[in-house]
């Protein structure tokens, strides 16, 4: 008796040396599945800010899709990713102006757009004087697959989803079995059940969460890399019913060596899906505690051009303005003023001249103009250094990035992202007129870098209210 319990005992002991061995070897398997996650995770989004343009945008809608990524994740610095902001405001901007030469913006753009605008604490609702979430509540999309991503925006902007919706997303649960309708019906009706009035709808995530997971095919993905990124991020950490680490090692079959996953719109979905930070997620950030100006870095200091100390503005200026000195409001950059050769070290003959105009305020409370004779070939960033030191009115300060140059500082006017003060660049036919301001169509396409100016030309840097 005494030898069968013994042998009984050294049974037992096997089996739970083997389930703990199990145990142990599935999370080291874990561990490791996710370590290498993490690291193709970091590869694409180098991949995706090494396509960002010099004007901080990636282009068109893919901008907005790339700033909901690096917003979520919070890749990169601050600034960057409000300059980031700022370009896609200034695209949704045009395109709200030139709605009359253009394409209607369709409700899953809007949508688009609010979410990023969301995401950066930017209030999609008071938008330069458009509702955008306003207009996703009275023109609803036709595709159930779009009216769920509008549905979803509306709610990520703290905005009430009307019963109305809800209806018709309910029906779409029970009744539709396509990966993109449902995942954008289980977003939509996660945010939606978030806010304590719509609680009683939590059961109806059930049916639509497992129907989702029922699609997940046998190689692990859903049909495509948006699918299986958008059903990823709407299953979350559900592991009952599908096998999300199935999921993203399918996902990573299919990355690029690159980092990429195929173009910038589908490698930013996919970022979103493989680091936990989806649609879902934009409602969660907290835009309640004060605003922190971030502070630019001073004036770049740029090799193979003469250097000269910071001189003192003049207190006398055109028109009875002042610079502002250090008792002033606005604060003078501090740094160097960067000085381009003198134009006897240049050819003469190869000449052109170009008018430079400054406006401050919305209203062109003030108004500089200057001739500048540059070489052929030149850059406006070289005829902002010759204004600057020719006049005070001009003296700049410029963050230097890898992809060039952003001025942020004018005329002793700073830029200030909280309150949307830009400085915009506009590349005019003739001279600017006060009384018939420019529209934002003849903003100049490209960074004071890579414009080269031609004889003649006219330009204006605005300083002004979005």
């Amino acid at each position: 008796m005494s030898k069968s319990l013994n042998i009984f005992a050294v049974c037992i002991s096997v089996m739970l040396f083997g389930l703990w061995g199990s145990v142990f070897g599935r999370d080291q398997d874990t561990a490791s599945s996710e370590k290498k996650t993490e690291k193709e995770l970091e590869r694409a989004l180098q991949w995706l800010v090494s396509q960002r343009g010099k004007d901080w945008g990636w282009g068109g809608l893919e901008t907005t899709q790339a700033l909901l990524a690096v917003s979520l994740t919070r890749t990169g610095d601050p600034l960057e990713r409000e300059l980031t902001t700022k370009q896609m405001e200034v695209n949704l901007v045009l395109q709200l102006w030139r709605h009359h030469e253009t394409p209607a913006l369709t409700p899953a753009k809007i949508a688009m757009y609010s979410l990023a605008l969301s995401a950066n604490c930017h209030d999609p609702r008071q938008f330069h004087g458009h509702d955008l979430i306003g207009s996703l509540l009275h023109h609803e999309a036709e595709s159930d697959s779009e009216f769920a991503l509008c549905s979803l925006a509306v709610c990520s902007s703290g905005a009430h989803v009307r019963k109305r919706q809800i209806r018709r997303l309910l029906d779409i649960a029970n009744s539709k079995h396509t990966v993109d309708s449902l995942g954008g019906v289980v977003l939509a009706l996660q945010c939606i059940v978030r806010d304590h009035r719509n609680r009683n709808l939590q059961h109806y995530l059930k049916k639509p969460i497992l129907a989702l997971a029922h699609l997940q095919q046998s190689d692990g993905g859903f049909g495509s890399l948006h699918s299986t990124a958008l059903a990823i991020q709407a299953l979350g950490d559900e592991t009952e019913a599908w096998n999300r680490s199935s999921a993203v090692s399918w996902l990573l079959d299919h990355q690029g060596p690159d980092g990429a996953f195929f173009d910038v719109t589908t490698t930013s979905e996919v970022i979103l899906a493989l680091a936990h930070k989806g649609l879902g997620s934009v409602r969660e950030i907290d835009c309640d505690e004060s605003p922190v100006d971030v502070e630019a870095p001073s004036a770049a200091i740029i090799p193979h051009l003469n250097i000269l100390p910071e001189a003192k503005p003049n207190t006398t200026l055109k028109a009875n303005k002042t610079i502002s000195s250090a008792s002033d409001k606005q604060k003078k950059p501090t740094g160097v003023i960067v000085t381009p050769k003198t134009e006897s070290e240049t050819e003469k003959n190869e000449d052109v001249t170009v008018s430079y105009t400054l406006w401050v305020g919305s209203n062109v409370t003030e108004n500089y103009t200057i001739s500048i004779t540059t070489p052929h070939n030149s850059t406006f960033y070289n005829v902002m250094q010759l204004a600057a030191e020719k006049d005070t009115h001009y003296v700049f300060s410029a963050t230097e990035w890898p992809n060039g140059h952003y001025v942020h500082t004018l005329a002793g006017f700073k830029e200030q992202p909280m309150s949307y003060h830009y400085w915009l660049l506009y590349r005019l036919p003739s001279l600017p007129d006060p009384s018939n301001p420019p529209v934002n169509q003849l903003v100049a396409p490209t960074g004071v870098d890579d414009l080269i100016v031609e004889d003649g030309e006219h330009y204006l840097f605005w300083y002004k209210k979005l």
